[in-house]
């Protein structure tokens, strides 16, 4: 599904403590179940997640996946139930949490989902906190709070300075679903806090030209001329592709 409006499923395909042999088909299943969901394959990935439920109920694995997929069939209530299951068997693990939160989220139920990610913050280390934190900046902004969207994803930057990148990227694929206020709100906080990239110019660019902006398209693309004439992005701009 990618990144979309949060970080909506991490599974971790960890060794299960059943014999290899055992850990090895659950694993094999899930990742199958998994593989087909992101290309829509539902009847696939429908066969393949629930055998891997049938051959390890008590895996919380198995149940978040399961709960992903009845997300992405749109049945609620039972992506809740697996939720919950996943919730029972792993209550403290970070991705169970995030990963429910960003399912209340999704509802709507917007502090329910900030309950979750604060929880998940609390219980891990750098990265995982960047990922707890990035999740509540999404949500805030689905919810329409700016401001506290944008004081979160700075956090996230901050314990992962990776996240930049992903900041950037999610402002880009905005842009390509013509969700161009999101796109600009994150392109804004980037530009506030990180050092101006080819990527970063080049969706300026675009933007520029989208309000018929030459000015602002010139000023942007001698920019890019300066720090990154080497840039795919500065190949793009002198074939007018903007």
């Amino acid at each position: 599904m990618g990144k979309g409006l949060l970080i909506w499923l991490v599974v971790l395909l960890s060794a299960c403590s059943q014999s290899p042999e055992y850990s090895e088909r659950v694993q094999t299943r899930l990742q199958l179940g998994l593989e087909y969901l992101s290309r829509n394959e539902l009847a696939a990935a429908q066969r393949n997640l629930i055998q891997a439920l049938q051959l390890a109920p008590k895996d919380y694995r198995c149940q978040l996946a399961m709960a992903r997929y009845q997300q992405h069939v749109g049945d609620r209530d039972a992506a809740r139930r697996y939720y919950q299951n996943a919730l029972l068997l792993a209550g403290q693990n970070r991705d169970v949490i995030n990963n429910y939160g960003a399912f209340l989220c999704r509802l709507g139920q917007y502090n329910a989902a900030q309950q979750q990610f604060s929880k998940a913050a609390e219980l891990s280390g750098n990265d995982g906190r960047a990922d707890a934190f990035e999740n509540a900046g999404y949500c805030y902004l689905l919810a329409g709070e700016k401001y506290k969207a944008e004081v979160a994803l700075m956090v996230a930057t901050q314990d992962y300075p990776q996240k930049s990148l992903a900041l950037l990227a999610e402002a880009e694929r905005r842009f390509g679903k013509d969700d161009r206020d999101t796109s600009r709100f994150l392109l804004d906080v980037y530009q506030r806090n990180f050092a101006v990239s080819a990527e970063s110019l080049w969706l300026e660019i675009r933007f520029a030209a989208q309000a018929k902006h030459p000015e602002g398209v010139k000023q942007a693309g001698e920019q890019l001329a300066r720090n990154f004439p080497q840039s795919i992005q500065y190949l793009h701009f002198l074939a007018n592709e903007y």
